[in-house]
């Protein structure tokens, strides 16, 4: 008897293994890649004219959708928000002024918390929390599902970029308001034991600023208000000198994208303004972020109609999805109380469309 029925369970079983492969079962769809359901943008606004940051979002199609964030929660995001992550299902939105990092639902817009923390300057994450750069000196981590908060993590002057590779933590302690900088450094912290290992100095990263990760390991930092050069820092932790630069992307936004693409780029605007006639002229290069390699050189086409606007970028961003990249700018060099814009590139460099912002656009966060 026993025989017969462990003869019908494996019978039972096969079957059942014909009818999963068979041809009438669906095939589940792929995931979606971030940047194909759309993007936010993050308006910072103009604090000393009073008036509050929002956030918006335009769908794939195009439609927009002013103050998402307002129409979601009934309140304004705050006075000063800084570039958003998403990882995960939620947003992560540091709001300097208030002092304050938002918690969102990344599909919604609505608040799930909101993380009391000094001067929030910019966010990265990495296996299940999320690291703030407060300018008040400190670094604090935020778990992922609690959203408990750790003690303030001492870590230099004046943090400002951060971002997350090797099991690492690196921050750019800018030291802005210390004479010729002089306390510059990259705070590097170990993810593990969440302490100060390291402090990286070099006598040309003052005042470092924007910071990216590559997914070979290597972190750049950007030092536009002395050197204006992009920095490159391997994976041992070595610094060199990469190219004159003001702004940088990679192809995989936050490190938390699905999408890969055929390189992992690093793409560099470099910025240059005349504050006589307020004119900024830029120039721009990619790299490919395993060799070193220059690319491609001035790669983004100059857009029809420039004299009816002047282009004053403030930060770039590239879609994970398809490589279009987005650059953020003010409507003027000294237009940092009026509406701005996003010019759209292609992934070959060619100019796609303008988007019209809010005040001072400071970032796209792709969806």
């Amino acid at each position: 008897m026993l025989k017969q029925l462990k003869f019908a369970a494996i019978a039972l079983l096969v079957a059942v293994g014909f009818t999963a492969c068979s041809d009438d079962e669906p095939t589940p769809a792929p995931a979606p890649l971030r940047g194909e359901a759309g993007m936010y943008v993050i308006n910072q606004g103009n604090y000393f004219g009073n008036v509050a940051g929002a956030l918006d979002f335009i769908a794939q199609n195009g439609t927009k959708t002013d103050s998402v964030f307002f129409k979601a929660n009934g309140q304004l995001i705050g006075d000063n928000p800084q570039k958003p992550i998403i990882y995960g299902s939620k947003m992560y939105v540091p709001v300097y002024a208030s002092n304050l990092v938002w918690v969102l639902d990344a599909n919604t817009a609505t608040v799930i918390a909101s993380v009391q923390t000094n001067q929030p300057e910019a966010v990265c994450a990495s296996n299940g929390h999320v690291y703030i750069s407060n300018n008040d000196g400190f670094v604090t981590r935020i778990d992922t599902t609690t959203y408990t908060k750790s003690a303030p993590l001492a870590v230099g002057p004046n943090p400002y970029g951060i971002t997350a590779a090797n099991g690492k933590v690196y921050v750019a302690c800018s030291d802005a308001y210390g004479k010729d900088n002089a306390n510059s450094a990259i705070a590097v912290i170990d993810e593990a034991t969440f302490s100060k290992v390291k402090s990286i100095t070099n006598e040309g990263i003052k005042d470092p600023w924007e910071m990216v990760a590559d997914n070979s390991g290597n972190v750049y930092v950007t030092t536009p208000y002395t050197a204006n050069k992009v920095w490159k820092i391997d994976a041992n932790d070595n610094v060199s000198a990469l190219c004159d630069g003001t702004y940088i992307a990679t192809n995989t936004q936050n490190r938390t994208s699905r999408a890969t693409g055929k390189q992992d780029l690093l793409y560099v605007i470099h910025a240059v303004t005349d504050w006589k006639t307020y004119k900024t002229t830029i120039s721009s290069s990619v790299y490919n972020a395993a060799t070193g390699a220059q690319v491609s050189n001035n790669f983004l086409q100059t857009p029809a109609n420039t004299d009816k606007y002047t282009f004053a970028p403030i930060c770039m961003d590239v879609n994970p999805a398809n490589g279009d990249i987005y650059v953020c700018s003010d409507n003027g060099s000294n237009g940092y109380a009026k509406p701005g814009y996003i010019n759209v590139y292609t992934s070959n460099g060619a100019f796609s469309k303008r988007i019209a912002t809010g005040i001072h656009p400071y970032g796209v966060i792709f969806k």
